[in-house]
């Protein structure tokens, strides 16, 4: 698999301004094992058109999490200004396919010698973008006719941690399947298990524990995958299930974020009170 991506603009797309979003908090019908959460809704590219559009800054801010955007710590995220230039036509074509989601148009892109390496104007790959409309069956087809799903983008983002944060199982499946770096982390430090739990994904969290991805990993805010969980979960069952998931797989209850607080601290602070029994409960096994 290639390892860096062509960067190239197509014509008549305006570059966005810096997406404050490290990940999309969608769920799919994939993730039939999560239970109900209500993650913003995000927009899609714009399709049908003759040369392929980005998302939108809007759509990808739409999508963020508090703690990955960086808005606890007040941060200021910038985007590495991509390349510029003409999109070949069958690139161009593909781009147009993926966010059409036909599957039939991107296999005669592909026949027509659309290379795989090319990005968009916010450096995203063809299979970035299928990844982003969430459509797995094409991103499988990319995947197999050779894109990298280590590739990041502007953002520091991959197809490995979106399809994490979107819930998007049948994808991460076949990433880690080819090769998927488990250890990669997005411009806040945190791995594909941070933003899957961040975003409520129960069945991503599951796949990804079965790999040797550090269950502990701090990000650039000091929280763990836990932490998160209980923060930006809101003592929601699903939340209270995918921080039992982490301690049964080894995840410390006692590590503290910046503040002081542990797992414990953080859930009594915000009244969860399942959480905090659920946590009382595995720490006393």
């Amino acid at each position: 698999m290639a390892s860096n991506a062509t960067k190239t603009t197509p014509e008549a797309t305006q570059k966005p301004a810096a997406s404050q979003a490290s990940t999309a908090p969608e769920s799919t019908a994939d993730s039939s094992e999560t239970e109900a959460t209500t993650p913003v809704q995000s927009s899609t590219p714009a399709t049908g058109t003759t040369s392929s559009a980005s998302p939108s800054t809007s759509a990808s801010q739409s999508t963020l999490s508090p703690l990955a955007s960086g808005a606890a710590s007040g941060a200021s995220l910038q985007a590495v200004p991509s390349a510029t230039s003409e999109l070949p036509a069958a690139s161009r074509k593909l781009f147009t396919a993926i966010d059409a989601g036909n599957l039939k148009d991107v296999k005669t892109a592909l026949k027509d010698g659309a290379d795989l390496r090319v990005t968009d104007d916010a450096g995203r790959t063809p299979l970035m973008r299928a990844v982003i409309v969430k459509n797995e069956q094409i991103a499988k087809t990319l995947l197999d006719a050779g894109s990298d799903p280590n590739v990041k983008d502007d953002y520091q983002e991959s197809p490995f941690l979106r399809a994490s944060a979107n819930g998007s199982t049948n994808a991460l499946q076949a990433f880690i399947k080819a090769g998927a770096n488990v250890h990669q982390v997005n411009r806040m430090g945190g791995t594909a298990l941070t933003v899957a739990s961040e975003n409520s994904q129960v069945a991503a969290v599951r796949i990804l524990l079965r790999t040797d991805i550090n269950i502990d990993q701090v990000n650039d805010l000091g929280w763990t995958a836990l932490h998160e969980t209980i923060v930006l979960g809101q003592g929601t069952n699903t939340s209270v299930n995918i921080a039992q998931m982490l301690i049964t797989n080894g995840a410390d209850p006692r590590l503290k974020d910046r503040t002081g607080a542990d797992a414990f601290k953080l859930a009594r602070e915000r009244q969860q009170s399942q959480m905090l029994n659920m946590l009382q409960a595995a720490s006393n096994r």
